[in-house]
């Protein structure tokens, strides 16, 4: 077996166009929008728990022109369960995003408390904040994106900020009662009975490129908000970033965690997802995760889905916010925990020892920062064809991972891990 320290790397990018987001352009959309909003209207600005590109910075300047326009701004967690479905971890879920009140100048109203508005057709309850209740109006802020869970015309977006986030723990759970494979049907359905109950004069729909830059943030009108998830959808599929082969034997990952993902790690990357139907585009054999992201507030729901991960990362893990994840989402094998060894130089030769048949003695190898950032790989020397042939550009040939005399990996190559110069996020 090929000792962790001896694997031998390769590293490829693909270097990020031009930068085109406009926020003049936003700033200017908002302040069209919110003159629909009377003066002294309290205006709920629903915000999840998504770590999405300039997230403050496009928040800021909504709260900013509805305080323009006269209207009184108040910060509405919509994040369902996250932060262990309390009110002070929800507040502390967006201060961790630097959605701060006293930057904002927006008070946060993080109630936990719902009310019932309606059922389904098919009996299912549908509950919604009363903190967002208690607003004149409320203005979602959400990246649209594919789904770690379900396909549909409609996914992650502004519907599903509308039915599941602003539901809190309790209409989240209900919803989700109904599976993800009925999602599709569930959420617009959802969304009209919400839209109907709630005055929603617009949103904005966030959509960002393979770098995890925001390309666009578009101010939707209300009666528009799920047919614009529906094109915008198209659009955020265009940019999505997925390892660009067909089986790995080992994926090494530095980061999880929910502000990475809602599973945190992206299934449409890892090709763990917890629905069998849905066929991934990347099969991989074993899955190693080596951190938990601090701005993740412990939550480490989508864990289970790793073969291999660190006492670094168990270590960090607050079961309780795992846990009321996994409740409210009805996907128990996302809070399992799986083997875990004692250093990073342990779970990567692990993972390489346990490859069998005809890779065992060339196993294909990939390692990343997490499932956001795609662009720029470590891998073994017989997937650099393929990543080429994707557009990747090679930089790096002959490597090998540096590792601590403790057994924490600092960098392979230019890909940053746990050395000098890697942020702590």
């Amino acid at each position: 077996m090929t000792a962790a320290g001896d694997f031998e790397w390769s590293e490829v990018l693909v270097r990020p166009p031009e930068d085109h987001f406009s926020a003049a352009e936003l700033s200017r959309s908002l302040a069209e929008a919110a003159r629909q909003l009377r003066p002294g209207a309290r205006v709920g600005v629903a915000v999840g728990s998504r770590g999405i590109a300039r997230l403050a910075e496009v928040v800021g300047a909504v709260v900013g022109v509805l305080r323009e326009a006269g209207a009184r701004p108040v910060l509405v967690p919509a994040m369902g369960s996250h932060g262990g479905a309390t009110s002070a971890g929800q507040a502390d879920v967006l201060r961790g995003l630097g959605i701060r009140p006293e930057e904002m100048g927006a008070e946060v109203d993080a109630s936990m408390d719902v009310r019932l508005v309606g059922r389904l057709r098919s009996g299912l309850p549908v509950y919604l904040s009363t903190a967002a209740l208690e607003c004149d109006a409320v203005v979602p802020v959400n990246r649209v994106k594919p789904h770690t869970d379900f396909r549909g015309d409609v996914e992650s977006g502004l519907t599903k900020m509308l039915t599941i986030g602003l539901g809190k723990e309790v209409g989240a759970s209900a919803l989700h009662s109904a599976g993800f494979r009925a999602f599709g049907e569930v959420l617009p359905e959802a969304a009209a009975l919400v839209l109907s109950t709630l005055r929603v004069p617009f949103g904005v729909a966030l959509v960002e490129d393979t770098w995890h830059r925001l390309v666009r943030a578009e101010v939707v009108p209300g009666d528009a908000i799920v047919a614009g998830d529906r094109r915008l959808l198209q659009e955020a599929w265009g940019h999505f970033g997925r390892l660009p082969f067909s089986d790995v034997d080992v994926l090494l990952i530095r980061e999880m965690g929910k502000t990475v993902s809602g599973s945190g790690m992206d299934p449409n990357v890892t090709g763990r997802f917890p629905d069998p139907l849905l066929a991934p585009a990347t099969r991989v054999g074993h899955l190693a995760v080596l951190d938990l992201r601090t701005d993740a507030g412990g939550n480490a729901i989508g864990v289970g889905a790793a073969d291999v991960v660190t006492a670094r990362l168990r270590d960090k893990v607050d079961w309780a916010y795992t846990y009321a994840n996994a409740r409210a989402s009805k996907v128990l094998s996302g809070a399992r925990l799986p083997l875990v060894v004692a250093t990073d130089e342990e779970a990567l030769e692990l993972c390489l020892g346990s490859v069998v048949g005809r890779w065992a003695d060339s196993p294909r190898v990939v390692a990343m920062s997490n499932t956001l950032e795609v662009t720029h790989l470590a891998l073994s020397a017989n997937l650099v064809g393929a990543a080429v042939e994707a557009g990747y550009e090679l930089v790096g040939e002959g490597l090998r991972a540096g590792f601590s005399g403790a057994g924490e990996l600092q960098a392979i190559g230019g890909l940053l891990f746990f050395g000098a110069g890697q942020a702590v996020r």
